[in-house]
């Protein structure tokens, strides 16, 4: 324990202490509980509840697939647990992916069926037309044989062997633009189912990367924590339709830690960047961590509905790392905005108000002293005195007179209850 975690608690103890003695002590002048002013280093501080988070935190989202149809929770990973990196978190009904896959698989199958008969008979449409341009080609080169043959013949078979030419000539050049265009066709069918083919196969590459996703893992190591579904009012379950991008799990990173803080507007202009405070979990007040405050809100906000009080959100990062420092726990956050030193205190409640005076009763044998005291600083449960009072004296924790006055009255009130009794009795 640290000696700053010791004087914590010796300064708990002594109130507890004087809180027992205020209330427990039994009534009368001679009884009334009393404290010794003490001399000492004294700590003025602001004390606020907070919130603890983690300072970094990742979140989960459902994944954006249009081929998985609807999303359907199938299993999640338990709440509370700490997840490594890798860890499975959140898987969904794969049924559509795997449906449009498989759909998928089946028409490539087809278009690659499709390809190999295009190819056969396109194939077969080449050959067919080479053939046909080979044999117009040498029928044009007969004809141009012929034709030149008959230079020494009769016109009319000179005639005729010309138009005989002109037939094979142009049923060589139709032959020859045939096979082109149907180069040209053919390209273009192949090109098309190509092209079908590689939509095809880019789906169902798409679909296995989105069938992935269909089982999330974790990004980093963290506590799974489920988000709230606003379909349902309630936190992620199985089951489970979440729409693309809605948030499924956080996961704070416990090795650092942080409190949210709302200050009071009284009480933000003590409060700074940089400052020490004392971070204590409510559900384990033995424990106390250290923190700094990191961040100061400069712009206030209502501190609830309907509510005119105005608060300021501060971020206080704590310094240590526990299994008890876990996301939504509350705590009490002391920050100490100044320390004064050599000063003497004595409790609040030993002070008493009269007449816009302060006083402390001081005792004296058995009896005590009404003393105006000048005041100083103070904090939740002790104030420092600047005048009237001397290191050592002590002071009554309940007011002597009051006490003095509660007592005359009850004599007084037992005697007339006794009066009756006594006369009949006589």
């Amino acid at each position: 324990m640290t000696a700053n975690r010791k004087n914590i608690g010796y300064a708990a103890a002594a109130f507890a202490a004087i809180f027992i003695l205020y209330w427990l002590w039994p009534a009368g002048a001679a009884s009334i509980p009393t404290y010794t002013s003490t001399r000492g280093n004294f700590e003025i501080y602001v004390i606020e509840s907070g919130s603890v988070r983690a300072t970094n935190s990742f979140t989960i989202t459902a994944p954006r697939i249009r081929s998985a149809g609807n999303l359907q929770v199938v299993s999640l990973a338990p709440e509370g647990t700490i997840a490594k990196v890798d860890d499975m978190l959140v898987r969904f009904d794969p049924s559509a992916a795997l449906k449009r896959i498989s759909d998928r698989q089946t028409e490539l199958k087809t278009a690659l069926a499709d390809l190999a008969k295009m190819r056969a008979q396109q194939a077969a449409d080449e050959s067919q037309a080479k053939t046909e341009y080979e044999s117009s080609k040498l029928n044009f080169e007969l004809a141009k044989i012929a034709r030149d043959k008959m230079q020494f013949e009769p016109e009319a078979r000179k005639r005729e062997a010309e138009i005989e030419f002109e037939r094979a000539k142009l049923t060589f050049e139709q032959a020859k633009l045939n096979i082109e265009n149907k180069n040209i066709v053919r390209r273009s069918e192949l090109g098309n189912l190509q092209l079908r083919l590689e939509q095809i196969r880019s789906d169902i590459r798409e679909s296995q990367k989105e069938m992935e996703q269909l089982s999330v893992k974790a990004p980093i190591s963290g506590l799974i924590v489920y988000e709230n579904n606003w379909s349902t009012g309630r936190k992620l379950a199985k089951g489970d339709q979440p729409w693309p991008g809605m948030p499924l799990i956080s996961l704070p990173d416990l090795s650092a830690m942080q409190t949210d803080v709302s200050v009071n507007e009284m009480d933000i202009s003590k409060v700074s960047k940089g400052q020490k405070v004392q971070v204590i979990p409510d559900a384990f007040p033995d424990k106390i961590f250290h923190g700094t405050i990191t961040s100061v809100s400069q712009i206030g906000r209502q501190k609830g509905q309907g509510s005119n009080v105005k608060v300021f959100d501060i971020v206080i990062e704590i310094k240590e790392t526990d299994e008890v420092l876990k996301p939504g726990i509350t705590t009490t956050n002391k920050i100490v905005v100044d320390k004064l030193k050599n000063v003497l205190s004595i409790p609040i409640i030993s002070i008493f108000e009269e007449e816009a005076k302060t006083y402390a009763y001081v005792g004296e044998g058995s009896s005590f002293d009404k003393r105006e005291v000048v005041l100083g600083a103070r904090n939740d449960n002790f104030v420092v005195v600047k005048k009237g009072l001397n290191e050592g004296e002590q002071v009554a924790l309940r007011n002597p007179e009051q006490e003095e006055s509660d007592n005359t009255q009850s004599n007084s009130k037992d005697t007339h209850s006794a009066s009756p009794a006594a006369k009949t009795g006589g």
